[in-house]
């Protein structure tokens, strides 16, 4: 019989996430281990690596959806040339996470050139486009219908925007020469307009004023170490309508977190970084998803030499896409492996 199921196991249940009260429950017996499920409801593990190739063979293809809920979308993109179009969401803040790759990232703000563990925040209505790519792009996007701003806790011991912060920069270059028209998508919601420029309508010379598109890396984000029982990881981001939170999970210096009741939001995890595995998890781009009310652990942050993640919480109730289910599988929630019950080995094969 494992040691844990003869000692007292602390379950936390926690209201509004980390800001709100919390109730703890003793036990005597591990709960996070379950046999088998049946129905809908349960957590998910994504390998990105596994969306076919072909769905992004067309040279105008759009970022791919793998979960959805009321005003926040989670979505991937696969760029390998680049794009002959400018693309722009007016109803929502995108924040593109860029797994591996490199390339020049083009905005009507100027133009950054990216990397494996950049994240990059585009705020609504300002157009941008993939230009020279180095190294295929494959990034994992949050797309939120409310606006997202950087709000760095325990900056700057977390993260230094004096620092770590960076925007894009004017290039004073005319543009892209066009043969017939120049096109940039406009994206309202589901729906696509397309408009039809004589020239290239995203080069600018200058940018005055405050930031619209900004920049960091992962490995600018450090780990805080918190007393024991600690709980609450470091915050990055957090949206203006309290719905949505970023943090930083990378290698916290703390205590394993608890047996956990998130009531009120669904947490989704993704794997940047190594060298260390995250418990079960080892593939920079999988994401794990443990929809709110599920009792989950979660594997030790506080691992050698280390490893970069980061968590958005979400009090939307988020389901998956057709694109997402190709792509999940069901997920155990002390080690974050795929669950013995679908068969396959815990551990990523890639």
């Amino acid at each position: 019989m494992p040691d844990e199921v003869l000692a007292p196991n602390i379950e936390l249940f926690s209201r509004n996430g980390f800001a709100g009260p919390n109730t703890t429950i003793v036990r005597a017996q591990y709960r996070p281990r379950f046999l088998h499920a049946r129905g809908e409801y349960v957590p998910r593990r994504f390998h990105t690596w596994d969306l076919p190739a072909g769905v992004f063979a067309e040279p105008k293809a759009l970022p791919v959806p793998i979960l959805e809920g009321e005003g926040i979308g989670f979505q991937l993109n696969r760029r390998s040339a680049a794009m002959s179009f400018g693309y722009v969401n007016v109803r929502s803040d995108e924040l593109h996470y860029i797994v591996s790759g490199r390339g020049e990232l083009d905005t009507e703000v100027g133009t950054l050139d990216v990397r494996a563990g950049d994240i990059v925040l585009i705020p609504r209505a300002v157009t941008y486009r993939w230009g020279e790519i180095a190294e295929e792009i494959n990034e994992f996007i949050v797309v939120t219908a409310s606006e997202l701003h950087l709000d760095p806790e325990g900056a700057p011991g977390t993260f230094n925007p004096d620092l770590h912060l960076d925007r894009p920069t004017p290039h004073g270059r005319p543009g892209l020469p066009v043969e017939d028209e120049y096109e940039v998508v406009v994206r309202t919601g589901d729906t696509f307009t397309s408009y039809f420029y004589d020239v290239d309508p995203i080069p600018c010379l200058d940018v005055l004023g405050a930031p619209l598109v900004v920049r960091f890396n992962l490995e600018h984000v450090q780990g805080l170490a918190v007393a024991e029982g600690g709980l609450a990881p470091a915050r990055l981001m957090s949206s203006t309508s309290g719905n949505d939170f970023v943090f930083g999970t990378g290698s916290r210096r703390s205590t394993r977190p608890p047996v956990h009741h998130n009531a009120d939001f669904d947490e989704v995890i993704c794997y940047a970084m190594g060298p260390s595995p995250w418990g079960s998890v080892d593939t920079p781009g999988t994401v794990t998803w443990t929809p709110k009310g599920l009792l989950h652990q979660g594997p030790e942050e506080d691992v050698q030499p280390g490893y970069r993640a980061f968590l958005i919480e979400t009090r939307s109730d988020l389901t998956m896409t057709p694109a997402g289910r190709d792509i999940a599988h069901l997920m155990e929630t002390d080690q974050y492996g795929v669950h013995p019950a679908e068969g396959q080995t815990a551990t990523a094969a890639r």
